[in-house]
């Protein structure tokens, strides 16, 4: 993914939604950890500009497993 801070609110939402399913649903510990740090900063960002990121959960349930943006 590009740099997090050029890229549109559009692919910072989808990329939360894709990285919070991942970490939701990874089977080793490692990638749900990382999964779950790449969904904040996507959510910080958000916040930072002005836009209020789905809750968590709600999130997940719309994100795809390994999708763009997840790690």
């Amino acid at each position: 993914m590009e740099a997090i801070e050029n890229a549109t609110s559009e692919t910072l939402k989808s990329s939360y939604a894709n990285a919070a399913a991942t970490a939701c649903l990874a089977l080793g510990h490692g990638k749900s950890q990382r999964n779950e740090a790449e969904a904040k900063r996507y959510a910080e960002e958000l916040q930072a500009r002005g836009v209020e990121p789905l809750e968590y959960f709600d999130a997940a349930e719309m994100g795809t497993f390994n999708g763009s943006g997840s790690v």
